[in-house]
């Protein structure tokens, strides 16, 4: 049944111009939706890297993290936590529409969360 919801979530990120692709981990770096070896080592380093940034906003006291963005030559990462141990991670091309990325992600995030 969570997993259903999770796929949905995914599904309505998708769908959104511009993004590559989705999947939700567990902080521990597990994947959640898809388990395959390129998810797998995804989701890993992304925690990883969310953790080292967590941890310099909170050396710097610059307040909590809400969401991590990375940028590189061919598009860019969302990074964006939810509940108490997941993460959704999402792909996108360059020229996506990172705004519009960001309303919808905390729409599911929220949609999910309160139909828990």
């Amino acid at each position: 049944m969570v997993v259903q919801n999770l796929d949905e979530v995914l599904i309505n990120i998708n769908r959104i111009r511009g993004v590559k692709d989705s999947l939700v981990a567990g902080l521990d770096g597990i994947p959640v939706t898809k388990v395959d070896r390129e998810s797998s080592i995804l989701s890993a380093t992304t925690v990883a890297a969310l953790g080292a940034v967590r941890e310099l906003t909170r050396t710097v006291r610059y307040g909590n993290l809400e969401q991590l963005i990375v940028e590189t030559e061919q598009g860019k990462i969302v990074i964006d936590e939810f509940g108490m141990d997941h993460v959704i991670i999402v792909l996108t091309e360059m020229n996506a529409n990172i705004g519009m990325i960001r309303v919808m992600l905390k729409k599911a995030i929220s949609d999910f969360t309160n139909n828990q």
